[in-house]
């Protein structure tokens, strides 16, 4: 039996035979909804100024108990936006708290915030595991942050030569590896393609390893 493409973090629809985790945000969602597909849901930092943050942390809560839901997320924190940092923190604690307690990974948003990352995993020291999806760091991040429970997801961006995820890509531990299309038009066998070419082995291997990472993590 093939192994299946894995799209470990997707805004749209996972198309069959594909596999993944589908990302919702919680205040788009309405407690009682019913899922067929797999899922995440969490409180965005982009969108904390639109819900009162508190009533959807606890919103999140509701859909712990759902068999479909295999993470919290996408949370995080973002240096490039106009909402405060301490509430963006204090948001982020309060869904990385509710994961550890449910033993949750964590999809994780990024923005100039590796090293406040660092700082939470080493004062936390969370035991779920943390998914950066669209992992942009460079070889001194990656090596500090694989001490920890870390995973690392790439999409579109590996299409561009000169981007930091396809300098990086080929020095993630293929264990601790994943690959996603987020919010874009890419389809995950292209994404499979080009991430294949560029860690240099075959697209079987590739969606083997992933395969194993995704059922070690997510079932």
């Amino acid at each position: 039996m093939k192994s299946p493409f894995i799209d470990i973090h997707s805004h749209k629809k996972i198309e069959l035979p594909n596999i993944g985790i589908r990302s919702m945000f919680i205040q788009e969602t309405t407690i009682g909804m019913d899922f067929d597909t797999t899922f995440s849901i969490g409180l965005h930092p982009w969108h904390i100024k639109k819900t009162n943050h508190k009533e959807a942390l606890k919103n999140i809560e509701f859909f712990i108990e759902q068999p479909m839901l295999k993470a919290i997320g996408e949370c995080g924190l973002d240096r490039s936006i106009a909402v405060n940092y301490d509430l963006q923190k204090e948001v982020f604690l309060s869904q990385l708290i509710l994961a550890d307690l449910h033993d949750k990974p964590l999809i994780i948003h990024n923005v100039r915030a590796f090293a406040d990352f660092l700082s939470i995993l080493k004062q936390e020291k969370p035991d779920v595991p943390l998914l950066f999806h669209a992992f942009n760091g460079n070889h001194d991040i990656l090596n500090k942050l694989l001490q920890f429970n870390t995973f690392y997801s790439f999409g579109n961006d590996l299409e561009k030569e000169n981007s930091k995820a396809s300098r990086i890509i080929n020095k993630v531990p293929i264990n601790r590896l994943f690959l996603e299309t987020d919010d874009s038009d890419i389809k995950i066998e292209e994404v499979y393609s080009i991430a294949a070419s560029k860690i240099g082995i075959s697209i079987e291997k590739l969606k083997n390893q992933i395969y194993y990472n995704y059922k070690s993590l997510f079932l």
